[in-house]
């Protein structure tokens, strides 16, 4: 029951409440009163559930909890020991996911994450996200046990374009709340900063551009930065650049090293990363090792793995970056991500394809998002559950998870029907399962001669696709707008799965079928795999 799994336990038992419940304590801290407030909210009052809490000073993981539950019917109490308040947000939050599910266990638990360093980024290219939306997902990061965000929307103009200039009052009050909530939920916020583009590395009125602008930051309440050197030429630009440096990766060197030295003379807690020029391959590369390896071992260095979106991050590959970088990478995860050439495939199926040692290698990992905020949820939430226990992550389960968390009963199995077509990916996860699984047991009935048995089997799965299609283009919540291009050939999709059975059962209609297939073919969203294609056809080819 518990998600995602936990390290340890010795649960005796289960509860479900058959009646209202609130959530309240009797302690007198004013940062534990405050963090129960930011989890539990409206359901924060006197009532059935008292939460005690014991934050020490001890040696231990800084986010590890004891968590116990006692109690029976209606009334529970739940003991929280850690050793900080991170510890103790991170069981607040295991405790709100039982809330929002209304199921407890009885017993006892200890459980931590493996990887330290657990987020997202907002560095795709595209529509930026509402400052609304922002909050939201700090929100929904925070309560599935992630700990970091990075600032980085590439349409923001402070950030990137207008880099030198200090953000105008406005745009720094949004970015405040950003900052405030981040703090309230004990996650680390990155504020990261783009110059590459435009600045003069050689330049001291560039550098102290640079260092004004980070100034206002830090007073917004922002102690980690990211400095972003990526998706820039590699060649220097500036003649007295060339002249000083003598090629980009120097030159970063010497940036980044005026830029931490000036971090810390404003804070000595202040953290850094840096996203190099050349932040994907072997981890072996030239301009990446005459970079990485140069700059301070406190530095966070971003890395892809083998690509720029990688199908697979390994404890090998990690170690090979380290190696000849000294620095353990900090993994840019480019997916769920569906910019560039991609905009036509939606991602929202669960991680694969990273090792379950990979915590053991690495810094940590984090996830770069699609500007479609509200489908980023899906794929996000596997990702958070592998970061925190990925010994025992199992996709599917966590997808499944996922889905019953963000979707209320009646669209679940819709939801999966729907998404069961988007496992294109960087990933190369295996699209179409439930479809092909259906359109192969129906070809082999075929081929060995029960035609009434195949047909039965295609409508099968032609009338769940036809039900959730009506269903799913009715629906008015942002994900299905969001999802509009793909809902539209997901219905035509059904309307052709009828038309077949309709000429699998001697219908004159092969002329439409072929109509709406090509209609099917010329639409660019990538939805269903060549399984479906290859059915269409040899339905077509049945009289020919």
């Amino acid at each position: 029951m518990l998600f995602p799994p936990v390290k340890e336990s010795n649960i005796t038992g289960t509860l479900v409440f058959t009646e209202k419940f609130r959530v309240f304590s009797e302690s007198t801290d004013e940062e534990t009163l405050r963090c129960l407030k930011t989890v539990f909210g409206e359901i924060y009052e006197k009532g059935n559930i008292l939460i005690s809490a014991e934050i020490a000073d001890k040696s231990e993981h800084p986010e590890a909890y004891h968590l116990e539950i006692c109690g029976i019917e209606n009334s529970v109490e739940a003991k929280i020991r850690t050793s900080t308040y991170k510890g103790f947000m991170r069981a607040l939050f295991c405790l709100r996911r039982m809330c929002l599910k209304n199921e407890f266990f009885t017993g006892c638990i200890y459980d931590y994450p493996s990887f330290s360093v657990r987020g997202y980024i907002e560095g795709f290219y595209g529509k930026t996200w509402k400052t609304e939306q922002r909050l939201e997902m700090l929100e929904l990061m925070a309560l599935f046990g992630e700990n970091t965000h990075y600032y980085a929307p590439k349409d923001d103009p402070y950030h990137r374009n207008k880099w030198r200039e200090l953000y105008p009052q406005q745009d720094a009050q949004r970015l405040r709340k950003l900052v405030d909530k981040a703090n309230s939920l004990y996650v680390d916020f990155y504020y990261c900063i783009a110059p590459g583009l435009s600045m003069q590395y050689s330049s001291e009125d560039d550098l102290n551009a640079l260092f004004s602008k980070t100034k206002q930051l830090y007073s917004m309440g922002i102690k980690n930065f990211g400095l972003l050197l990526d998706d820039i030429p590699s060649d220097l630009f500036y003649k007295e650049d060339k002249i000083r440096f003598g090629n980009a990766a120097a030159a970063h060197v010497y940036l980044t090293g005026k830029y931490y030295d000036f971090l810390k003379e404003l804070s000595s807690d202040i953290k850094l990363t840096v996203c190099p020029t050349s932040y994907h391959g072997k981890g072996d590369e030239k301009e990446l090792t005459d970079f990485a390896g140069k700059i301070s071992p406190e530095v966070s260095v971003f890395f892809t793995g083998p690509d720029i979106c990688s199908k697979e991050l390994t404890v090998r590959d990690a170690e090979v970056f380290y190696k000849n970088t000294a620095h353990r990478p900090l993994y840019w995860d480019n997916y769920p991500v569906n910019d560039a050439e991609m905009f036509m495939e939606m991602h929202t199926g669960p991680i694969t394809g990273r090792e379950k040692e990979l915590y053991k290698a690495s810094a940590g990992l984090i996830s770069n998002c699609m500007e479609y905020f509200n489908c980023n949820k899906l794929p996000l939430i596997t990702v958070a559950a592998y970061l925190w226990a990925p010994e025992e992550y199992d996709p599917e389960e966590a997808y499944c998870e996922a889905v019953s968390f963000l979707f209320p009963p009646e669209e679940r199995e819709d939801i999966i029907l729907l998404s069961d077509h988007f496992r294109t990916s960087c990933l190369k996860d295996e699209n179409s399962r439930i479809a092909g699984e259906y359109f192969s047991r129906a070809s082999v009935l075929f081929q060995t001669g029960n035609a009434e048995e195949a047909i039965k089997t295609v409508g099968e799965y032609a009338e769940k696709i036809r039900t959730a299609a009506n269903r799913l283009r009715m629906r008015k919540a942002p994900v299905y707008q969001e999802l509009s291009r793909w809902l539209k050939k997901f219905y035509l999709m059904s309307e052709i799965l009828d038309l077949s059975l309709e000429v699998l059962e001697g219908a004159d209609k092969k002329r439409e079928l072929e109509h709406l297939m090509e209609q099917y073919n010329e639409s660019a969203t990538v939805l269903t795999s060549f399984c479906f294609r290859e059915y269409v056809e040899s339905v077509l080819g049945i009289y020919d």
